[in-house]
């Protein structure tokens, strides 16, 4: 890495949401620019208007901040002149016209029924669908009279003949590509507009942009876009192409086949935290398994551990970081979620604390204030016939002892209970937990029947013992 300051970018088109596979690029893009202590943007690249969403502009910009990736050149700081695709288009079109000026680009009148039927008759042929370069040779006058004469055109830049193209890619070495190959690409759409290949390029460029991370599927504009920018004497920046994110068919991630958008995490109560740092371990082995910041996170970000390989998306994984950011979170990030009204005020922070570590969202917790201070029957057929298994007077002993205990101390309390049931480890835990949460899972049980309320652990217990003599669970 050389002196110059490291500019990185994310330029979504505004079309929707940010998904899985657009957000990891986001994060690589940020996590490269910070490691190096360098500038990330955020660009909208929105000229295409058929495609875009005015509405999603602002949406892009929330789904970012809310997963805490803010961008240190784009909206909010710089003028919409600076960021948006759509501001810059005499900019795109000067640069055009000095391209077509110099020969290096030209006016193309195929029909779009004849690019149809030559792309048809390609595949149908088994050749890989290509412009012909019919319009190439036409004398540049006698184009620029049709183009005055209003017929309808589209600009294409001039590619190579021959030779070969080549360049480093940071992920995957050495890249060359014969020009003979590549065909002649639309850069200026026939309403004036530039192609996403030009303006794309044209504003890395312009815009300083040092590092390029993006799809694979992006890999062969690469060698169009070099050429382009050095028929315009312009710096390109260093190009990476990351691997796809796919599903467990092996199939690219999309919105239309099940994946989930970020707005889906959001509304299920997955954190960021949770979301960054498994994006951050999607296709890059990062050694520490713990859960980082993300300024951590781009400490530790190197390039060229990224794998090449497709990345499959593992909700398994992700809700496995859930946990430990769950684990983590603070106070105030849960305790809005909590709905409930059946928590004595005072004890909000202790129940939370103990319910914290069993949570994959906050929105659980309303579950377990339920079956901790509720007076609803938490008991399922499960626990039911393990109550009768066990038989009422079990329950009866419990209820008893629990009347007058200290509840505070539960190795004391634990003794007792062992010497008055005769039921030791699972045989006394299991079925007390079942009965009192409706769970065989969750947090310590001498935790849970310190902090629930004395009438609903009886009443808990009452029903229990009324289920095990057969007598219903309407105690």
């Amino acid at each position: 890495m050389n002196d110059k300051v490291v500019r990185t970018r994310f330029a979504p088109s505004p079309s929707g949401r940010l998904h899985i596979g657009n957000l990891r690029t986001a994060l690589f893009n940020r996590l490269l620019a910070r490691h190096h202590q360098g500038v990330f943007m955020l660009r909208v690249e929105d000229s295409d208007a058929a495609r875009s969403d005015a509405t999603a502009i602002d949406g892009l910009q929330s789904d970012l901040r809310w997963l805490g990736l803010a961008w240190d050149a784009g909206p909010g700081i710089d003028d919409p002149e600076d960021w948006q695709q759509s501001r810059r288009a005499a900019l795109h079109a000067d640069a055009a016209e000095r391209l077509r000026t110099a020969d290096a680009a030209y006016p193309c009148f195929c029909s779009i029924e004849r690019l149809a039927a030559l792309r048809d008759r390609q595949q149908r042929a088994g050749e890989p669908p290509r412009y012909d370069g019919r319009c190439a040779g036409i004398d540049p006058a006698e184009a620029a009279r049709r183009v005055a004469a209003g017929e309808p055109s589209v600009l294409r830049l001039r590619m190579p003949a021959d030779g070969v193209i080549g360049f480093t890619d940071r992920l995957r070495g050495e890249q060359s590509f014969p020009a003979a190959d590549l065909d002649d690409p639309v850069i200026q759409r026939a309403d004036g507009s530039p192609a996403f290949l030009f303006a794309n390029a044209l504003d890395d460029a312009l815009m300083g942009i040092t590092h390029v991370l993006r799809g694979e599927d992006h890999l062969s504009n690469t060698p169009r876009q070099l050429v382009l920018l050095e028929r315009l004497g312009l710096d390109a920046p260093c190009y990476g192409h990351l691997s796809l994110v796919v599903d467990e068919r092996d199939a690219p991630l999309s919105k239309r086949r099940g994946a989930p958008g970020i707005d889906d995490l959001r509304d299920r109560g997955v954190l960021p935290e949770a979301i960054c740092n498994y994006l951050a371990r999607l296709g890059n082995p990062v050694p520490d398994e713990t859960l980082q910041t993300l300024d951590q996170l781009a400490a530790g970000f190197d390039v060229s551990r990224l794998s090449r390989r497709p990345a499959r998306f593992d909700e398994r994984q992700l809700r496995h970081w859930q946990s430990l950011a769950m684990a983590r979170a603070p106070l105030e990030t849960l305790r809005p979620a909590l709905q409930a009204s059946c928590i004595p005020h005072e004890l909000i922070p202790a129940f939370i604390a103990l319910v914290q570590p069993n949570l994959q969202s906050a929105g659980e917790l309303n579950d377990w204030a339920v079956r901790l201070f509720d007076d609803r029957d938490v008991m399922t057929d499960a626990t039911r016939a393990r109550a009768t298994e066990v038989g009422p007077e079990f329950f009866e002993t419990v209820l008893t002892m629990l009347e007058s205990a200290d509840t505070s101390d539960w190795k004391a309390l634990r003794a007792q209970l062992e010497e008055a049931t005769g039921r030791r480890g699972g045989a006394l835990m299991k079925p007390l937990r079942q009965v009192l949460t409706g769970l065989d899972h969750g947090p310590a049980l001498g935790a849970i029947i310190h902090i629930m309320p004395a009438a609903i652990r009886r009443l808990r217990l009452q029903r229990a013992a009324a289920v095990a003599s057969g007598a219903g669970s309407d105690a």
